[in-house]
């Protein structure tokens, strides 16, 4: 994703850089709307499989992104390994498509933070999970 095309056509403070840590090796960067506990990623062909459809391995990945909306973008350590995540896909996503995922806080403990996601594309639901975290407070 280009910041050039800007954040996703929704309401809300998107904003986008090194918030995910994930860097072009993975999906790349996301925009955050920290405020609404939501994130995006515009489809690109890099994420997608043989059929033109969004891989299986890049939805999992954009959706192990879960706990960054929870975080203080200033702390000192942003770094929460990934405990447990599972992933259920829905639907498919193309190229072009906004992909969003609205992240749920179910349970934070000192050392973990249990969250649910769900991934649209409009009001079509693309994917869900739900994911543990190693927490460092």
């Amino acid at each position: 994703m280009s910041v050039e095309q800007g954040p996703p056509p929704l309401p809300g403070t998107w904003v986008t850089g090194i918030v995910t840590r994930t860097g072009e090796w993975t999906v790349g960067d996301v925009w955050v709307d920290r405020e609404n506990r939501r994130y995006a990623l515009l489809v690109g062909e890099r994420h997608c499989n043989a059929t033109g459809t969004m891989h299986g391995g890049a939805m999992a990945t954009f959706l192990d992104g879960q706990a960054f909306v929870y975080q203080d973008p200033d702390g000192d350590d942003l770094h929460t390994p990934t405990v447990t995540l599972s992933v259920d896909y829905l639907s498919r996503a193309v190229p072009g498509d906004w992909l969003v995922a609205d992240v749920a806080l179910i349970k934070k403990t000192k050392t973990l933070l249990f969250t649910e996601a769900k991934a649209f594309v409009g009001t079509r639901i693309i994917a869900r999970s739900s994911a543990i975290y190693r927490n460092y407070e």
